[in-house]
């Protein structure tokens, strides 16, 4: 329950899961917090209550173009993608785009729009673009 996170993944890093985490069991029992077992790569940024992601992309398109190198992430709880940003290895911030919807995968694709997947019973895809100018 909580702690989802997003990590930069290095090679042989190790990041403590499921010795370590920023939430708890489900019964409700507490896991010790990472920074209490220096010897596991930190995250570089937990949410919670969580987004329960799913897929993920990095922006490089046209379209958005102040949203390149922003981290994309399809959230089933958040209902909607979430996009993150980092400054060097630091997160910087996130911005949410409610879909109203769980969201299973987001794509860029090739007209620079942003495609997100939800997740019911009759998925849809949704293209997100922008307005024209």
């Amino acid at each position: 329950m909580g702690g989802d996170e997003l990590n930069r993944v290095e090679r042989g890093g190790n990041y403590g899961w499921p010795l370590v985490s920023w939430g708890k069991h489900y019964d409700g029992r507490a896991i010790p917090l990472p920074p209490t077992k220096p010897d596991f790569a930190m995250s570089t940024h937990q949410w919670t209550p969580v987004i329960a992601p799913s897929g993920m992309s990095i922006y490089s398109g046209s379209m958005f173009p102040q949203w390149r190198g922003s981290i994309l992430i399809g959230g089933l709880r958040a209902q909607g993608v979430v996009r993150a940003t980092l400054d060097g290895d630091k997160f910087a911030s996130e911005e949410r785009l409610g879909l109203g919807a769980r969201v299973r995968d987001v794509r860029q694709g090739p007209d620079g729009a942003i495609y997100a997947v939800t997740d019911e019973a009759k998925g849809r895809v949704l293209r997100l673009s922008a307005a024209p100018r």
